[in-house]
């Protein structure tokens, strides 16, 4: 498989030269993001041994371990200090030490006296890895399209977390820039994937009209369900460090950006088949390219669905068990009427709106200008 893929990379050496760039480009900005070794008073230390010690101050209890790390990172990188660490018994978040794992480490210097704390196992580094043989394994079977599909992803997270996450807290309107931004995401993501060709143009349309609408409904739905975006704990803590951000207009501009990847896919797969259809029955009119694009629309909708639905469910399972196991404290009347529920849900049906009307949309236009389409290169001969 790797050397057809090769063979046929050679075979167009900008497409080549492209993917190795690009892949190069992914592999660099993995290890800016996920490598970093140390950030402020965060580190990483390698447990060169672990001791259980007694513990006069809460015999029974906590367990007291003392713990020798080789810093690895930051200014006290290759020194070897000692840390106490504490243990609960039957506490999920234990961390069960052994000789040779590597931590996250808080050192800090308060007065000349170092405070030094293990916070975690180092993750970081291994989500850098993780995220690399994917990008690889789909490089090696999509070729260029799958390289220049995780550039585009590359670049609506650099978009998001740099660009819009930003301005928001400087106090520009959350609503406004998720509505920009998914314009530009819309572009830069059917550029990179389908190039600048008339599909990725009808595609274009049909997603930013189905995100415009899913945004207006979210909108809607917050007004008339009196949401007010205090959905968690992050909400409040938001309000507290920035009292001038708008919780509400932080939930419709999730919901704008959260469907914007379910409604582009619909999209470019609508205008993508069409483009198909009429280049293979060059006899269809217009009425019959809409006609088939919204059956093939119908049987995405079947499985779209279901996408959307389980994805939210499979993020919520915790909390669906704790509902289950305390039914008698929260029966579904509870459920239903709690606030960050009912934003979940909102978002769920606001994204499903989007993606169910950006497939007549993009039926519509694509079935339009690929009509018009035939009928000129019809015509052309005789003149």
């Amino acid at each position: 498989m790797v050397k057809n893929l090769l063979q046929n990379l050679k075979t167009n050496r900008k497409n080549f030269w492209l993917s190795v760039a690009g892949l190069i480009f992914m592999f660099l900005l993995l290890y800016y993001v996920f490598g970093a070794a140390s950030s402020g008073m965060y580190c990483y230390g390698e447990v060169l041994s672990i001791k259980e010690v007694a513990n006069p101050e809460f015999p029974g209890n906590d367990k007291q371990f003392d713990v020798k790390l080789a810093i690895k990172s930051g200014p006290w990188a290759g020194k070897t200090l000692d840390v106490e660490h504490f243990e609960t018994p039957g506490s999920a978040y234990n961390l069960k030490l052994q000789k040779g794992d590597r931590v996250l480490t808080v050192i800090e210097d308060q007065d000349g006296q170092l405070l030094i704390g293990i916070d975690e196992y180092f993750k970081s580094r291994k989500i850098m890895y993780l995220t690399m043989v994917i990008i690889v394994l789909i490089s090696l079977i999509s070729g260029v399209a799958g390289v220049k599909a995780m550039l585009a992803l590359f670049f609506t997270l650099l978009i998001i977390f740099g660009f819009m996450a930003g301005l928001i807290i400087k106090g520009f309107s959350p609503v406004l820039l998720a509505i920009f931004v998914s314009l530009v995401v819309t572009v830069i993501n059917l550029l990179m994937v389908a190039g600048y060709t008339k599909k990725a143009v009808i595609a274009g349309l049909g997603t930013f009209s189905g995100v415009i609408l899913a945004g207006i409904f979210g909108w809607l739905a917050t007004t008339l369900l009196h949401l007010t975006g205090y959905t968690g704990h992050e909400s409040t803590y938001l309000q507290v460090m920035n009292a001038d951000i708008s919780l509400k207009g932080i939930l419709i501009a999730g919901i704008i950006i959260g469907a914007l990847g379910a409604v582009m896919d619909v999209a470019i797969s609508i205008a993508s088949s069409i483009q198909e259809i009429a280049q293979a029955n060059s006899g269809y009119s217009q009425k019959k390219l809409f006609s088939s694009g919204m059956n093939i629309g119908r049987d995405i909708i079947g499985t779209m669905v279901n996408t959307l639905i389980l994805a939210y469910t499979g993020a919520s399972l915790s909390l669906i068990l704790v509902f289950a196991m305390q039914r008698n404290d929260f029966p579904l009347i509870k459920i239903m009427n709690m606030e960050f529920m009912a934003a979940e849900i909102v978002r769920s049906l606001a994204g499903l709106f989007g993606m169910v009307l950006a497939i007549p949309i993009t039926a519509f236009i694509a079935s339009m200008i690929f009509s018009t389409e035939q009928q000129a290169s019809e015509k052309a001969p005789a003149e």
